[in-house]
């Protein structure tokens, strides 16, 4: 009974696990090819049927599958050892280092044959230096060369006469090594502030605006001190100024208008300023300095302007041996030989009586000397105050630009002296004016190459009333005319020529002169001008005088203009040298006697 009763719980259980294989839902399980690989992928799948065709494998491709080789196939997939690889280059022995002297650059292997250049030789290998080194080969930058520096000193009332009247041992030493004059020209004022202006400006008192010694409406703005200009082109350099005028030192060296120009700024009475310049210049690095010293006027105005009177005497000879203790100082400085220093003497005025101011010779020529000038000598035609700062700044290496519009050019450069005589050109010399730049009336300019002894002066054209280009005159006349100038009189200027060039041809006595201008005036004025030649033997005698005019207002129909004039003579066989002068009579006002191209011609007869 026991045994059944197993037996119907063991059918029972054996019928609820049959139930088990199939899903409850009655659906079949998918089955197929399940290898991702193969042609006949089933992704369905469940249960992998053994159904699975596979792709036939490609063909292989025997060759040389090595690409250095020289056969190789790139369409081979199997690699048949048939490579064949190229033969190694020949090697070529030599130098293969660059650096070496026998470099080789076709070698492929060192030989070990290389040869390396000596060490290098460093040193300063600029000829112009004062350190060169003519055995180096490599410059190492140590290189010195000549510092120029420049000292301007400005004697104040000094006359040229009273050189030879007193005792100057500095400046008769100086002498000997300086391009010079002393018949240099001030301004036509002749008083100190717009001498010294001109002087440390570079420019006449129709720029800078100084007239007399009020500073009040001083154009230093646009025409400064030079330190300014300098500073502007080399800011490196040092500057010193030592000053006894505090007037006008103040004026030009204030910051307003100089900015940083000066580095030193030193006032006092002569004797201080002289000993503190030569203390400074012993320590102290100095690149240009000025110095004005008013002992020559203090005693011309005390005593007089003369060589004859002591004080005056005395004091220039002060004033040389403070000028002695500044020129020991800088002999004594310790880079004194690698130093290029230029020391340029002048002064803003002469004198005469006790007192100064017109605008006469005797106030208004006056000494230059250049110390350490490019070319000693005498300077001609005679130079200018505003000469001073184009040539200092010339020493420094400073090119003068366009827009500073400087009157001056620098002088002493080399050899002058008035052109030698020649037949068949013009012998008068800036017988056109233009080698000064003209001005308007009311100013008188310096003429160069002409001895000016009064108001003479060359005006520019087109100033309104007076002489215009569209007046009858040259074709050409340039920017200037000689005119007569503001004086209360009749001026003259006159020039001298040497003949010495031409005396063999002179004495063939067979030539000819021919004198030439134009001259005129202001339309009905009777203010005239002439035009004089005389001939001279070599004792100074007269042989012969001619000339042009003079023209008066009826001669050129009251109208203003200048006319062309001319006369033509025989030139003595036994002539030395010939004067040619402009004589300017005066009527009434400003002399308004006009020239323009005059013109001196000697030539043989045909």
């Amino acid at each position: 009974m026991r045994r059944l009763s197993y037996l119907a719980v063991l059918l029972i259980l054996s019928a609820s696990l049959a139930g088990c294989t199939s899903p409850p839902d009655g659906t079949e399980i998918a089955s197929g090819c399940t290898y991702s690989d193969a042609l006949n992928f089933n992704e369905s799948a469940v249960t992998d049927d053994g159904s699975c065709e596979y792709p036939e494998p490609p063909e292989e491709t025997p060759g040389c599958t090595y690409e250095g080789a020289t056969n190789y196939n790139e369409a081979a997939t199997v690699d048949d050892g048939s490579c064949e690889y190229p033969e190694p280059p020949e090697e070529t022995p030599g130098c293969t280092y660059e650096g070496a002297t026998n470099y080789d650059e076709a070698a492929t292997v060192d030989d070990g044959s290389c040869e390396y250049p000596p060490d290098p030789v460093l040193g300063c290998t600029n000829s112009s230096a004062l350190n060169f080194n003519a055995t180096a080969d490599t410059d190492n930058g140590s290189c010195r060369y000549i510092q120029p520096h420049v000292l301007m000193v400005l004697l104040d009332g000094w006359r040229p006469d009273v050189i030879a009247a007193a005792h100057t041992p500095t400046i008769d030493m100086m002498m000997q090594d300086s391009a010079y004059s002393m018949e240099a020209r001030v301004e036509d004022t002749t008083i100190s502030g717009s001498g010294h202006s001109s002087f440390l400006t570079g420019v006449h008192r129709d720029k800078h605006n100084v007239h007399g010694n009020s500073f009040g409406d001083a154009n230093y703005q646009e025409y400064p001190y030079w330190f300014n200009l300098l500073k502007y082109e080399r800011p490196e350099m040092h500057t010193a100024a030592y000053h006894n005028w505090l007037p006008m030192a103040n004026t030009a060296l204030d910051f307003s208008v100089c900015g940083y120009c000066v580095d030193m700024y030193v006032t006092g009475s002569d004797n201080l300023i002289a000993t503190q310049l030569a203390t400074d210049l012993a320590n102290q690095q100095m690149d240009a300095v000025t110095i004005v010293i008013d002992a020559p006027d203090a005693a011309g105005h005390g005593y007089g302007y003369h060589p004859l009177i002591p004080q005056y005497v005395a004091a220039m000879n002060q004033s040389d041996a403070w000028l002695g203790t500044i020129m020991d100082a800088i002999f004594a400085r310790t880079n004194y030989a690698e130093e290029d220093w230029m020391v340029i003497l002048s002064t803003d005025h002469a004198g005469s009586g006790y007192g100064h101011g017109y605008n006469i010779p005797e106030h208004r020529e006056v000494p230059l000397i250049i110390w350490g000038a490019e070319s000693p000598g005498p300077i001609w035609p005679a130079p200018d105050a505003v000469d001073i700062v184009p040539t200092a700044l010339h020493h420094m290496g400073v090119e003068v630009r366009p827009e500073w519009d400087l009157d001056g050019r620098a002088v002493g450069l080399e050899p002058t002296g008035p052109p030698d005589a020649e037949l068949g050109v013009n012998l008068v010399f800036n017988g056109d004016g233009e080698l000064e730049r003209g001005m308007t009336p009311g100013f008188d300019a310096s003429v160069p190459g002409w001895v000016d002894n009064g108001t003479m002066t060359t005006w520019i054209y087109d100033v309104w009333d007076y002489l215009q280009k569209t007046d009858p005159g040259p074709a050409d006349g340039g920017s200037n005319y000689f005119g007569g100038g503001s004086g209360d009189g009749n001026s003259t200027m006159h020039q001298e020529i040497d003949l010495t060039g031409i005396a063999e041809e002179i004495g063939w006595g067979n030539l000819t002169y021919s004198l030439t201008a134009y001259i005129g005036g202001y339309l009905s004025q009777n203010d005239c001008m002439e035009v004089l030649v005389e001939f001279f033997d070599s004792s100074g005698n007269l042989l012969l005088s001619g000339g042009i005019g003079p023209v008066y207002a009826a001669d050129r129909n009251y109208t203003t203009g200048i006319h062309l004039h001319g006369v033509i003579g025989q030139v003595p066989a036994d002539s030395a040298w010939i004067r040619v002068t402009l004589n300017a009579y005066l009527e009434y006002g400003y002399n308004d006697a006009y020239a323009d191209d005059v013109s001196l011609i000697l030539s043989t007869q045909t």
